[in-house]
């Protein structure tokens, strides 16, 4: 699976989702840093199967369109902790979870 994890997500989360065995990448290993919402969104369904953000006004916008045929943007509700912390529970949840049964702007897990 090719993941991007939005700017708003830890940095460490980009090793942890690539020792599961997937192709990641987050805006800040692509220095994207800033890119506007749209344009990000743009270049995700490009070459990514799914993108996990934080960003609430990010995911409820992507609601509004059609989604796209195979892709999905998913808002990440995991409340904040350390970043250690956070990606622990992240992976659990990501372990957990059947990424078929949410629907593109979702929230998730």
């Amino acid at each position: 699976m090719k993941i991007l994890l939005d700017e708003n997500l830890p940095r460490k989360l980009v090793a942890a989702l690539r020792a599961e065995g997937h192709e990641v990448e987050s805006v800040i290993t692509l220095r994207m840093q800033g890119l506007d919402n749209g344009r990000l969104y743009q270049f995700a369904i490009q070459d990514f199967d799914v993108c996990f953000t934080r960003d609430f006004g990010f995911a409820n916008n992507v609601r509004q369109g059609k989604p796209p045929a195979k892709f999905k943007l998913l808002r990440v509700t995991l409340k904040q902790k350390p970043q250690d912390e956070f990606v622990t529970d992240f992976i659990s949840a990501f372990r957990a979870s059947d990424l078929a049964q949410f629907q593109h702007g979702d929230d998730w897990p």
